[in-house]
């Protein structure tokens, strides 16, 4: 019988430079905004995303930081996949 591992899945919106803990599975970055925002040195053009996956029972502890081009149509949407 194989072992189920709960997870949830848990959203945020960035509007400002800032940065974010991951500790989870699974982290995804999606440029929601009308400006460019770079990841730790990634740069997002608007509807890019930019995703990073653990394998099973790994979890990531890096914060990642972020900085938009303009304060105006910035916004940064991250979803976390998190163990439960």
């Amino acid at each position: 019988m194989t072992n189920l591992i709960q997870y949830v899945t848990e959203s945020k919106i960035f509007f400002q430079t800032g940065s974010s803990p991951s500790n989870c599975n699974s982290i995804l970055f999606v440029n929601t905004g009308t400006v460019n925002v770079t990841v730790d040195g990634l740069q997002l053009v608007p509807n890019q995303s930019f995703q990073v996956d653990g394998n099973q029972n790994e979890i990531n502890v890096k914060t990642y930081y972020f900085t938009f081009a303009a304060s105006s149509g910035a916004a940064l949407t991250i979803i976390y996949k998190k163990y439960i």
